[in-house]
């Protein structure tokens, strides 16, 4: 069975559960199978599958040499897990050039998975074969947050060598491994290094321990590269750091594109997560079953002594709690304080998507929300219409079900670019599909705002029941819309004015009566959305990410009042009707 085969097969069987993975290894699986049907089906798929290439890298391990434990100086022989990740890697290509997809990898799995001999050893590939291949110098660096920790991997290809045929292809020093063909090298890099970035063009740079970086330097480093086929490789363990960017930007960001429920692709970085899942360790109980900690560690449970030294770690856990936190962090891969807050189930969300609305929704009353509380960034609308749908209650009543439209606005091209680096996320493709106006002005042109909203009700012929504001930003707008005639509500952003609203709307979602279309920018802002308790009551919180929830925040603004809409004209609205019509 050739190395594409053998993957495929390995994915099915984690997915299936015959080997043992953590939902988000699943979805990493799900990914791979997707990209083979893609390219096995689709002739305009602009990546090709070599197997060639993926089967070169597994040989070339098997040239190199354990260094430690009871396999050293034995030919390292790459497990199913390691293939899954490394032939990926290697083996996917771009059509266009023949170089490699990927640009970057993420990989977190719990200590003593060897990650630093899989790193070790695709760093020696890189600056022999791919350098030969290229014809070119490459840079490789080594980057922990101290020196030593740099040097983890940088030693691990030292002793790898020891041994192997390839030793006397290479040059050591202290401080440096070189190719002798082509002069390419690998170097550990020091705290100053990552600072400055002086003389470095990494066409590899391999981020140690992640979790610890308290800055992006060494991240930024990698992206500054100017070689054929750069690679920037992360490689951690989970933390206790939540204000790191490894926790807040990195293991984020990559659970979302590993989601199949979220709207975030990236087809340049390959991603691997394998931890314990939250069920399998909120009941602390459960980790009495061995079972689940091969979630974490795909190769430490796969021998004895790896066994025998978790086992120990968790009886040391269990008769002092203290410990147990490491226990969670370093052996069982878990974020441990990581907010177990966010606010929806971004699958029940997801199934709320239609490709076509069920209603005609011309003539119909809408409830418009704003979020108007960042005017130099991203600014939000929403627009929610209830109706009585067909389906029908226990107690025989149509249920009332609402249809939900998001826009959102940001001032200009620089504060564009600038929450498209931070947060990952593809604004300008958002602009392209219409969920996104620029409206080039220095701050968000609220009057602008105000026309699209206007505009949008025109064109459609919904009968504005009510604006929602936080007045906090919108004191002027909310005087000024009121003189023009339209119903303006205040809502504040407390937790006991927005938890029924807050409460209520992913009511209606789990329940499947929320309606929508497909809105990558909303999906986004969803999935960001954590909330704050407060004695029972709960909220979004602003505070809790530095990615925009701001569409989040005008929906639920809208559907405060939304919740309360009269399906039939009140009396008093009668009476007034009837005496200004020609009686």
């Amino acid at each position: 069975m050739n190395q594409y085969e053998n993957i495929k097969k390995y994915a099915k069987n984690c997915i299936s559960g015959e080997i043992i993975s953590c939902k988000k290894h699943k979805w990493a699986c799900e990914r791979f199978l997707k990209d083979a049907e893609q390219f096995e089906n689709n002739p305009d798929y602009p990546f090709y599958w070599s197997e060639e290439s993926a089967q070169n890298i597994v040989d070339w391990f098997a040239l190199l040499r354990h260094s430690k434990g009871v396999l050293a100086g034995q030919p390292i022989i790459l497990t199913d897990w390691q293939k899954f990740r490394i032939c990926q890697l290697y083996g996917w290509r771009r059509k266009k050039n023949g170089y490699r997809r990927f640009k970057k990898s993420f990989t977190e799995v719990a200590r003593k998975n060897a990650k630093s001999q899989e790193e070790a050893g695709i760093a020696l590939y890189e600056i022999s074969v791919t350098a030969t291949k290229n014809n070119e110098v490459c840079e490789e660096y080594t980057a922990g947050v101290k020196r030593d920790q740099s040097k983890i991997v940088f030693n691990e290809a030292e002793l790898m060598l020891r041994g192997s045929p390839l030793r006397q292809k290479f040059d050591i020093k202290r401080d440096e491994i070189k190719h002798a063909k082509t002069g390419s090298f690998i170097k550990a890099l020091s705290k100053e290094d990552g600072k400055s970035g002086d003389g470095t063009n990494p066409a590899g740079l391999i981020i140690d321990e992640y979790h610890q970086h308290p800055t992006t330097e060494f991240y930024d480093l990698g992206l500054g590269s100017n070689t054929k086929e750069p690679l920037l490789m992360i490689i951690t363990t989970a933390g206790v750091d939540l204000t790191y960017p490894c926790y807040v930007t990195e293991y984020t960001y990559c659970s979302k594109v590993l989601d199949p429920n979220v709207d975030v692709e990236n087809e340049e970085y390959l991603i691997d997560i394998c931890e314990m899942d939250e069920e399998d360790y909120r009941n602390l109980d459960n980790l009495e079953n061995e079972e689940l900690w091969k979630k974490a560690n795909p190769i430490r449970m796969t021998y004895d002594e790896g066994i025998d030294k978790i086992r120990g770690e968790y009886k040391i856990a269990k008769e002092i709690p203290e410990h147990m936190t490491a226990f969670l962090t370093k052996c069982l891969n878990v974020w441990v304080q990581a907010q177990e807050n966010g606010y929806m189930d971004m699958a029940k969300w997801k199934a709320c998507q239609v490709d076509k609305l069920p209603v005609d929704t011309k003539g119909m009353s809408v409830y418009v929300g704003f979020d108007m509380s960042a005017k130099i960034d991203l600014t939000s609308v929403a627009f929610i219409l209830p109706f009585k749908s067909e389906e029908k209650d226990a107690e025989g009543e149509k249920i009332i079900k609402y249809i939900i439209y998001s826009h959102s606005f940001i001032p200009n091209r620089e504060k564009l670019t600038e929450r498209k680096r931070k947060d990952k996320a593809d604004y300008d493709a958002w602009e392209r599909m219409n969920l996104l106006t620029v409206t080039d002005t220095p701050i968000v042109d609220q009057n602008a705002v105000m026309k699209y909203v206007k505009d949008t009700c025109k064109e459609h012929e919904w009968n504005i029941e009510c604006l929602c504001f936080d007045p906090a930003n919108a004191a002027k707008l909310m005087m000024d819309l009121s003189d023009e005639g339209y119903e303006v509500e205040e809502v504040y952003q407390s937790h006991k004015s927005l938890n029924e609203s807050t409460q209520g709307f992913r009511e209606q979602v789990y329940s499947g009566n929320i309606i929508y279309t497909y809105n990558p920018l909303l999906n986004f802002a969803m999935s960001n959305a954590v909330i704050r308790k407060n004695q029972g009551l709960i909220k979004i919180d602003k505070d809790a990410t530095t990615q925009r929830i701001d569409p989040v925040d005008a929906i639920l603004c809208a559907y405060k009042l939304a919740l309360y809409h009269e399906f039939t004209q009140s009396f008093l609205k009668s009476i007034d009707e009837y005496l200004e019509s020609d009686w």
